[in-house]
């Protein structure tokens, strides 16, 4: 991983000059999408929208005091959070308004990039994830 981050720099490459980058691979050994990509594309989606996130400091500030805490970890694990299974959206949720402002915290980020993806399908605006979920921010359901 190292040489390809060192060649990109030597290069001036982009973000974007990744994407069509074909590295080599073992199955037994790694994934057919490596790993370098993957982390190329959390920059990628947050610069063209697809991921609004907020930071562990801004969280630290307050930012996530007015939002309601959406948990979406495989189970419960945020007290007084409101708790939404990944797989059992398939449209609007009833107990959660459309223009509600919602900060979606999972382990580290990604079920709640994908609870994201799913709500703006479904007319949700007002999302944010929050950046390293329970992993590296000590969440509080503030007042819900």
């Amino acid at each position: 991983m190292t040489d390809i981050a060192v060649t990109a720099i030597s290069m001036n490459a982009a973000l974007e000059d990744f994407e069509s980058l074909d590295d080599a691979y073992a199955p037994p050994f790694s994934t057919a999408i490596h790993p370098f990509l993957q982390a190329v594309y959390v920059p990628l989606n947050k610069l063209s929208g697809d991921l609004v996130s907020m930071t562990p400091a801004e969280y630290l500030n307050g930012a996530g005091r007015s939002r309601r805490i959406i948990d979406t970890n495989p189970r419960p694990v945020i007290p007084g959070a409101t708790y939404v299974d990944l797989t059992q959206i398939n449209g609007s949720i009833e107990e959660i308004g459309k223009e509600e402002p919602l900060l979606l915290v999972c382990t580290r980020e990604k079920q709640a990039y994908f609870l994201q993806n799913r709500l703006k399908y479904y007319g949700y605006q007002n999302t944010k994830v929050l950046e390293g979920g329970v992993t590296f921010n000590e969440v509080h359901a503030f007042g819900q």
